[in-house]
């Protein structure tokens, strides 16, 4: 069967995979954990905003920080402001498929 130009844009849909963070007791007993079968436009809507505190609180950072450490502040904002953008083109990719479906 040969695929057509749609078929070959269409995103799966994906989901969350059950994944345990914030380990305690030497990374035995998990605190929290990403649910199993979350959509993935919802789950990358909560990381922009996870991404967005870290970005806010290391500005704060870069405003108080001097010498090396502010190097440190400076590149990790720099990482934080692409992370924001790859996410934000992932959910703009998903709304343009939402939209062509």
């Amino acid at each position: 069967m040969k695929k057509t130009a749609s078929d070959q844009t269409a995103l799966p849909d994906l989901t969350t995979t059950y994944t345990e963070f914030c380990f305690c007791d030497e990374g035995e007993t998990a605190l929290f954990a990403v649910r199993d079968g979350v959509e993935m436009k919802h789950a990358l809507e909560q990381l922009m905003s996870l991404l967005r505190l870290a970005h806010e609180n290391n500005f704060q950072a870069s405003e108080i920080a001097e010498g090396r450490l502010a190097k440190m502040v400076l590149a990790t904002q720099h990482g934080l402001e692409a992370s924001k953008a790859i996410v934000a083109s992932l959910l703009k990719s998903i709304e343009r498929q939402a939209v062509t479906r």
